[in-house]
C-alpha cells in the first residue's frame, strides 16, 4: 500500500499572510490538528499545527519557559506574537513521495514525532496523510492469501520466516495438517518464538499456530 493509496486528496490549507486566529478557526471547525501553509503559487512552504501554538503571549506568561519570559529573543518574541500564520509555522516540512509505502510513512511519522504528513508528486502537495489515515489502513489489513492447500501455507509460512525474520529450514521446520500450522525447531530468544507465532497467524486461512519452537539454552 502506497502513500497516494490512503491520502486525503482534498487538502485544507491556510497562507502565509493569514491570521493565526483564521487558522486556529479552521482547525477547530474542521476538527483537524495541522494545516499546510502555501504561497500564492499553490507551493508548499510551511506547516502550522498545535505545537506551534502552545506558548502563544495569548496564553499568559505562565505557559512561558522562565528563560522566554525574562528576556525573549527576537526569534521567541516574533513566534509568541505574530498574528501571521507564516512567522508563526514551522518551515522545515516533512514530506514523502506518493509512491512511498506505507511502513516507511509510519517510519517517518514516528522518527519525526509527527501527527501528519503532506504527500508530494515531484513539487505539487498532492495530499496529506495523518495518524487517523495509517489506522484506517491498519484495520482494513487482512492476513496475505495464498493458493488453497496445506503445502501452499506451509511453504508460505517458511517463505514469511525467512524473509521477515532470518529464519531459514535448518533451525525451524513448519508442518501443516488441516489449516492447522505447527512450528518445530529452536529459536534463540522468547521474543524470537512470539515473532514467528505472530509471522505464522499473517497467512490467510491459517486455522491456527502450534508453537512447539523450543529456546537454545545459553
Amino acid at each position: 500500500m502506497l502513500a497516494k493509496d490512503i491520502m486525503t486528496k482534498k487538502v485544507l490549507s491556510v497562507s502565509p499572510e493569514h491570521s493565526i486566529s483564521h487558522a486556529a478557526l479552521t482547525m477547530l471547525e474542521n476538527r483537524i490538528s495541522g494545516l499546510p501553509v502555501c504561497d500564492d503559487d499553490r507551493k508548499l512552504v510551511g506547516i502550522l499545527s498545535e505545537g506551534d501554538l502552545l506558548r502563544r503571549a495569548e496564553l499568559g506568561s505562565a505557559a512561558w519557559p522562565s528563560a522566554i519570559r525574562d528576556k525573549a529573543e527576537p526569534e521567541a518574541f516574533t513566534k509568541t506574537h505574530s498574528w501571521r500564520v507564516g512567522d508563526v509555522m514551522t518551515q522545515r516540512v516533512v514530506t514523502v513521495d506518493e509512491d512511498a509505502p506505507l511502513g516507511r510513512i509510519g517510519a517517518i511519522m514516528a522518527a519525526n514525532q509527527i501527527k501528519r504528513i503532506p504527500v508530494m508528486r515531484a513539487e505539487e502537495m498532492v495530499g496529506i496523510i495523518s495518524r487517523s489515515d495509517i489506522l484506517r489502513a491498519i484495520a482494513a489489513a487482512v492476513p496475505d492469501a495464498i493458493a488453497g492447500g496445506d503445502e501452499a501455507m506451509r511453504r508460505a509460512v517458511l517463505a514469511r520466516l525467512c524473509s521477515d525474520l532470518g529464519l531459514d529450514g535448518g533451525a525451524v521446520e513448519v508442518t501443516v495438517e488441516n489449516g492447522t500450522v505447527s512450528l518445530w525447531g529452536q529459536v534463540e530468544s522468547e521474543a524470537e518464538r512470539e515473532a514467528a507465532r505472530v509471522a505464522a497467524q499473517t497467512i490467510s486461512g491459517a486455522g491456527g499456530v502450534r508453537n512447539k519452537l523450543r529456546i537454545i539454552a545459553t
